[in-house]
């Protein structure tokens, strides 16, 4: 593995720029000066006997610079307010600027040893065709029917469909086709399309509020996302202190017994990434991990 970096766009990736430039403008200043210094002033280089006879706890007043140590002391302090203040408007961007619960698609997720489990506060469809699929597929939901279409492909599919209890099958001719049904809206949707050699060309899973997985998660690209999280007990295993990390945002909070915490960001690229747990929760520390997946929007449809 290289060496980790956030996304490019994170607040994180801004800072970690700005402070490595100053950390290397000044580094080289001081390390110049150093190395002036111990060759200039090596022993043999400066006659000993000519050197002032100076008196400890005594700083002769004649070496006195007013001007130079005001610079000494003026330039660094500019330079550190000016990273404090980029330092604390970070700061505000990534806790202090909560989205409200209307604004934001928000997740709930629950820690326990060792696992994460996240429920939904409101539907989400993840969509995925088959690589080279040469023709679209469309799916439209309602309570009553699924419909189906392939554009203006002429062509014949077979549909499989879940929503639990319930569960169907038809084809589709002619590039379209719909079964007419009632969908329990309140309860997971999945849709299966395959082609005539029976090959998967399209998977639909539509969640519903309320229901959610265990290690996977999915959210929208280009909308603010909003977890609301919470450490409990399951069976034996006592609710304990977690942390949940993204690092592809660079964003991190602690998950607390008996409170609950917030962690925002906003995504802007499609792709899977990881979730860790950063703080140490006991023996299977090291495997609560989980994915989070980014899926198209109307917002924000392009791939990382």
């Amino acid at each position: 593995m290289g060496v980790f970096m956030p996304a490019e766009y994170t607040t994180f990736v801004e800072l970690y720029d700005t402070f490595m430039f100053w950390s290397i403008v000044v580094g080289a200043i001081v390390f110049a000066w150093m190395l002036y210094a111990v060759l200039r002033f090596r022993p043999g280089m400066v006659d000993e006997s000519k050197l002032e006879k100076l008196e400890p706890g005594v700083f002769p007043k004649e070496r006195d610079d007013f001007k130079l140590e005001m610079a000494w002391f003026v330039i660094p302090a500019i330079l550190i307010g000016y990273l404090c203040i980029l330092s604390w408007n970070s700061l505000y961007e990534d806790w202090g600027n909560s989205p409200s619960d209307e604004e934001a698609f928000v997740v709930e997720a629950i820690a326990t040893q060792w696992n994460w489990e996240f429920k939904y506060t409101e539907p989400i469809i993840v969509e995925e065709s088959s690589d080279g699929l040469l023709y679209p597929v469309n799916i439209g939901v309602s309570d009553g029917r699924i419909a189906i279409s392939a554009g203006s492909a002429q062509i014949n599919l077979t549909v499989k469909w879940s929503n639990e209890p319930a569960s169907g099958e038809f084809n589709i001719t002619d590039g379209e086709g719909h079964v007419d049904t009632i969908i329990d809206l309140q309860e997971i949707l999945e849709i299966t399309v395959k082609d005539e050699e029976g090959n998967v060309v399209h998977e639909y899973t539509r969640y519903a509020a309320g229901t959610g997985e265990s290690s996977q998660v999915y959210v929208p690209c280009g909308k603010q996302i909003k977890f609301k999280m919470t450490s409990e007990r399951v069976g034996d295993a006592d609710a304990v202190l977690h942390a949940f990390f993204l690092p592809e945002w660079a964003v991190k909070e602690d998950v607390v017994p008996n409170l609950e915490t917030m962690l925002y960001f906003t995504p802007q690229e499609t792709g899977t990434y990881d979730v860790v747990c950063a703080e140490y929760c006991g023996m299977k520390h090291a495997y609560m991990t989980a994915k989070i997946t980014v899926v198209p929007s109307n917002i924000c449809r392009g791939d990382a």
